[in-house]
């Protein structure tokens, strides 16, 4: 992956802090291995108009259900119609560590409904937290890529 300086790196960040359908931008991804059982996952970065940010998730294990519903809905919500009928040539395959890193490389850029949700957790000093993740991907009535 190659490094653009973005000069306002340093700026303090802003987080959407209310449960809702936002309108966003992929701009970034990290790729990662969550403890205990180390499950792979990549970590999107979605960024509003108003430059608020949140964070999805999207893991390589199936889930509970033993469906890929989000990992669907989000190569769905950020792929363009070409891409689409390469998907749906290739028929089933098994998903592993590449295909999650190519999917997530080539929706930077890209963008897309997401409906974000909140989930309230206990903090490490014992108080109540909240927070807010993206949990439901949606195309955007305009496509996914954005207009130059």
């Amino acid at each position: 992956m190659s490094f653009k300086f973005d000069p306002s790196a340093a700026e303090e960040r802003k987080y959407i802090t209310k449960a809702g359908t936002y309108d966003v931008k992929v701009t970034a991804w990290k790729a990662d291995v969550m403890p205990p059982r180390a499950d792979f996952y990549i970590r999107f970065t979605l960024v509003n108009s108003e430059g608020e940010a949140v964070f999805a998730d999207i893991f390589k294990k199936s889930e509970k259900s033993g469906t890929y519903d989000r990992l669907n809905q989000y190569i769905a919500s950020t792929a363009t119609n070409d891409e689409i009928k390469k998907y749906m040539e290739r028929g089933e395959f098994e998903i592993d560590e590449d295909f999650l890193n190519l999917i997530a490389e080539r929706s930077v850029g890209r963008r897309l409904r997401v409906v974000v949700t909140e989930r309230k957790y206990q903090k490490k000093d014992g108080t109540e937290g909240v927070a807010y993740q993206g949990s439901f991907f949606r195309k955007h009535p305009d496509g996914c890529e954005l207009p130059y």
